[in-house]
C-alpha cells in the first residue's frame, strides 16, 4: 500500500506543526492561562505524575490552585510546550496571537463562540485560525486532553489510573463523550484522550496521522459527528491500515435528527450514513454501533492477538449461555463448525454421561471450577479447525458477600493453557454488560485473556476484528487502496447534455449503447414506409433532460407513418410545455429485447465525499425496492462485483428461478466505463445518470443516459 503522510505534504508549516504535535503531548513546560477552569484543571494536574514546569496566567488573581500567577502571557519565562487556553472567544483570539509570536507548541482552546454558532462565529474562526499559526491547536469548543504517557494532562475532572501508558488513542468530537470513554469501567488501555472541538486547526487525518508513529498507540478510536476532508482523512487513514493500527469510529448524527444536533453542536458536515459506510469501507475503517461496542472493540484492538479466520469455538456450562452465543455468533458472521470424529472421541471421556461433543460446548454445571478436566477438554478443541476460542462467563459482582472467585479464576486458567498451547487467541465474555470487575479484567489481561463485556457486542466486536484481520492480510498482495477523489467545489449553474451526445461519450469509454440515429423530422419523412424492426423515438434537446415528463418517447414504431406522427405528437407537446424549446431532431433506437434485469448506475458530485458512483436495482424498481449501493471513486472491479452481488436484485442477475445467468462481466464492463468517464471529467462534471442498463445473458446496454456538466 502507499504510504500517505498529511502533515509533510503540507511543507515547512506541516512540519513545524508536526513538532510542536509532540510538545504538546510530551511537555517540558505547561502554561494555564485563565480563571475557574484553569483551577480544576491544574487541581486534577496535581493528582498525576506530571515532572514538568508550571505556570499559570491570570492578572487578577496572586495564585491559582496553589500555583503562582503571572500577570500576562508575555511574563512567562519559557515558551510553553502546551498551554491550556480558558478565556472568551475574543480573548482567545488575541492570546493565540501572543503564543504564536513566542513559539509555543500545542495550545488547547477551552472557549467556545466560534463555527458551532453559525455565521456569527464564522469570522471569528477565520481571525482564530490565522492567529493559530502554525502551534498545534486543539479545538476550540472543547474540554481538553487526558495524557497517559507523559501525564502531562489538561483535563477539569479526575480520571482513573491506568498501570501504563500504552494503549487506544481517542479522538472525540464531543468534551462531554470524551468524559464518558476515560471514566469507563471497561478495562480499555488508552495513551490519550483528545476532545478535539470544532477542529479549527488540528482535524482527523492530523491527528491520525501524527498519532500512526507513537509508540505508546495500539489503535486510534474516533468518536465523530462528521468529517472536514474525506480525502486528508482517507490518506491518514490508509497510513494508519498500512502501520497495522486499527481506526475505529463511534459515529453520531447517523438519524436525521442527530444530524441536525452535530451540526449545530460543532459546525460539522454530518452527511449520509451510506457514503459514510462506504468510506469505512473503502478505507478499512471499523465501524462500531454504539458506545459499549466502541469501548470493546477498542480494549480488543489493543490487547488482543491478530486472528487467522471466523471459525470459533465457544464454552459454557450453561445451555442458555450458550443458546445466546450461537445465535449472537452467527448473527455476526462467525463460524461455529463442529468438532471432528477425532475431537469427540477424545472429549467424550471427560463430560458426564448426559454431556454432548459440539459446539458450543456445553461442559455442564458439575464441571464448574474443575481447571484440570477442563483443561484437556479447551485444548483438545481448540487445536481442531478453529481459529479462537470463547469462554462465556459471568463473574459474580464486587462485594462483600461474593469475594470467592476461586472457580472462575480456574475455568480462565484452563483457558489461557488452551490458548497457550494451541497458539490461537482466546476471549472470555461475560452475558451481561459489565460482568467482568476491572481487578479480573486485569488478571485476563496478564494471562493473555481478551475480557469482553455483554455476549451480544463480544461476538460482534470479535466479527470486526476477524475482517480487519483479514483485510490487513490481502494488503500484503500489494493491491493499492486509492483514497477518493478530492473535488473542487463549483459555483455556478448546470448545463445538461442531450441524450446522443451524453451516450456518445460514454461509448467512447467502452460503454455499449443501442446504435441509433439522430434525425430531422424531414429525415424521418423520408424513411421507408416499414421498417426492418421496431424502433423507440426519444425528443432530443438540451433542455429536456426527463423526456418522459412531455411525451417525449413512443415505443415499438414499425413504420414512416408511426414515426412521422409521434414526432409530431412530441413537437406539440413540447411546445405547449415551454414555448421557447424548438425540436430539431430526434433519437432514433432499435428496441430492445427484454432483459433480465435493469440496473441504474449514477454519478453525484457531493461536496464533501466527491464523485460517488450509485448501482442500484433499475427501472421501475428503483423506487419500490430502495435498493442501492454507493461507492466513492475511484473504484476498482473488485469493489463494483462487491457491490452488485450485496444488491437485494442481485438474484435477477444469478439465475434466478431457473432464468439464464447475466454476463456479469459485461456488467462490470459497463459500470468502470461510466466510473471512469467520472474520474476524467471530475472538474465539471456535476451528475451522470444511466437508466436503464439492461442486462441480459450477451451483455449489457445504456439505453437512456444523461450527463449535466457544471456551467460557470
Amino acid at each position: 500500500m502507499r504510504a500517505y503522510n498529511t502533515f509533510e505534504t503540507e511543507g515547512e508549516t506541516g512540519v513545524a506543526m508536526r513538532e510542536n504535535f509532540k510538545r504538546l503531548l510530551a511537555p517540558e513546560s505547561m502554561a494555564f492561562i485563565g480563571g475557574s477552569q484553569v483551577e480544576y484543571t491544574l487541581k486534577t494536574l496535581r493528582e498525576q505524575a506530571y515532572g514538568g514546569d508550571v505556570y499559570v496566567v491570570n492578572p487578577k488573581r496572586d495564585e491559582i490552585a496553589g500555583y503562582p500567577c503571572l500577570p500576562s502571557i508575555a511574563d512567562l519565562p519559557v515558551s510553553p510546550d502546551a498551554v491550556f487556553l480558558a478565556v472568551n472567544a475574543d480573548a482567545t483570539v488575541i492570546a493565540l496571537r501572543e503564543l504564536a509570536a513566542m513559539k509555543a507548541g500545542g495550545v488547547v482552546c477551552y472557549a467556545s463562540g466560534f463555527s458551532e454558532i453559525g455565521e456569527a462565529g464564522h469570522e471569528r474562526n477565520r481571525e482564530f485560525i490565522a492567529a493559530a499559526g502554525d502551534m498545534a491547536v486543539v479545538g476550540p469548543n472543547c474540554y481538553g486532553l487526558v495524557n497517559y504517557v507523559s501525564h502531562g494532562s489538561i483535563w477539569p475532572a479526575l480520571y482513573p489510573q491506568l498501570p501504563n501508558g500504552r494503549g487506544a488513542a481517542v479522538i472525540s468530537q464531543s468534551g462531554n463523550v470524551t468524559g464518558h470513554l476515560v471514566s469507563n469501567a471497561r478495562s480499555v488501555p488508552y495513551s490519550y484522550l483528545i476532545s478535539a472541538g470544532n477542529q479549527a486547526v488540528l482535524g482527523f487525518e492530523d491527528y491520525i496521522d501524527f498519532l500512526i508513529d507513537d509508540p505508546n498507540v495500539t489503535c486510534l478510536g474516533l468518536f465523530m459527528e462528521g468529517i472536514r476532508d474525506v480525502a486528508g482523512f482517507a490518506r491518514a487513514c490508509l497510513r494508519a491500515r498500512a502501520s497495522g493500527k486499527p481506526v475505529i469510529v463511534c459515529r453520531s448524527g447517523r438519524s436525521e435528527l442527530g444530524a441536525e444536533m452535530a451540526a449545530s453542536h460543532t459546525s460539522s458536515l454530518a452527511g449520509q450514513n451510506e457514503y459514510y459506510q462506504a468510506l469505512f469501507t473503502r478505507l478499512g475503517v471499523i465501524e462500531t454501533d454504539t458506545v459499549p461496542q466502541f469501548l470493546e472493540m477498542m480494549k480488543l484492538a489493543s490487547v488482543a492477538p491478530r486472528v487467522s479466520g471466523d471459525r470459533i469455538a465457544v464454552f459454557s456450562s450453561s445451555g442458555g449461555d450458550n443458546g445466546l452465543a450461537a445465535d449472537y455468533c452467527s448473527f455476526a458472521g462467525l463460524a461455529l463448525p463442529q468438532p471432528d470424529n477425532r475431537q469427540v472421541a477424545a472429549i467424550r471421556p471427560l463430560l458426564p454421561a448426559f454431556g454432548h461433543v459440539s459446539n458450543p460446548l456445553d461442559f455442564t454445571a458439575g464441571y464448574w471450577g474443575s481447571e484440570e478436566l477442563l483443561t484437556p477438554m479447551f485444548t483438545t478443541m481448540l487445536q481442531g479447525d478453529y481459529d479462537a476460542g470463547m469462554l462465556v462467563i459471568d463473574y459474580p459482582p464486587t462485594g462483600a458477600h461474593y469475594r470467592d472467585k476461586t472457580a472462575h479464576q480456574a475455568m480462565d486458567r484452563a483457558l489461557a493453557a488452551a490458548g497457550r498451547t494451541s497458539g490461537k487467541p482466546v476471549f472470555h465474555a461475560s452475558v451481561n454488560t459489565e460482568s467482568i470487575p476491572p481487578e479480573d479484567a486485569s488478571a485476563l489481561i496478564a494471562q493473555g485473556i481478551v475480557p469482553l463485556q455483554g455476549l451480544h457486542d463480544a461476538a460482534q466486536v470479535i466479527a470486526k476484528w476477524v475482517a480487519w484481520c483479514r483485510l490487513v492480510r490481502a494488503d500484503r498482495t500489494g493491491v493499492e487502496v486509492q483514497a477518493p477523489f478530492a473535488i473542487a467545489t463549483l459555483s455556478g449553474g448546470a448545463m445538461t447534455v442531450n441524450e446522443g451526445e451524453s451516450k456518445r461519450r460514454l461509448a467512447g469509454y467502452g460503454l455499449q449503447v443501442p446504435k441509433g440515429r439522430v434525425l430531422t423530422l424531414a429525415e424521418i419523412s423520408s424513411l421507408p414506409e416499414m421498417l426492418d424492426e421496431p424502433v423507440v423515438l426519444k425528443v432530443l434537446h438540451d433542455r429536456l433532460a426527463h423526456k418522459t415528463e412531455v411525451g417525449g418517447v413512443a415505443l415499438n414504431l414499425r413504420s414512416r407513418g408511426e414515426l412521422t406522427a409521434a414526432a409530431q405528437r412530441m413537437i406539440a407537446s413540447v411546445a405547449a410545455h415551454d414555448p421557447d424549446i424548438r425540436l430539431g431532431h430526434f433519437l432514433i433506437e432499435p428496441m430492445q429485447a427484454a432483459p433480465l434485469a435493469e440496473l441504474i448506475v449514477g454519478v453525484k458530485r457531493d461536496p464533501l465525499f466527491g464523485m460517488v458512483l450509485v448501482v442500484g436495482a433499475g427501472g421501475i424498481l428503483v423506487e419500490l425496492m430502495q435498493d442501492a449501493t454507493p461507492l466513492l471513486l475511484p473504484v476498482t472491479r473488485s469493489e463494483v462485483e462487491t457491490a452488485l452481488r450485496g444488491l437485494k436484485s442481485f438474484a435477477l442477475l444469478d439465475g434466478f428461478r431457473g432464468r439464464a445467468l447475466a454476463d456479469l462481466d459485461a456488467v462490470i464492463d459497463a459500470i468502470m466505463a461510466i466510473a471512469d468517464y467520472a474520474g476524467d471529467h471530475q472538474e465539471d462534471l456535476l451528475e451522470l445518470d444511466v437508466n436503464p442498463l439492461m442486462v441480459s445473458a450477451k451483455g449489457a446496454v445504456a439505453v437512456d443516459a444523461l450527463i449535466v456538466e457544471h456551467r460557470g
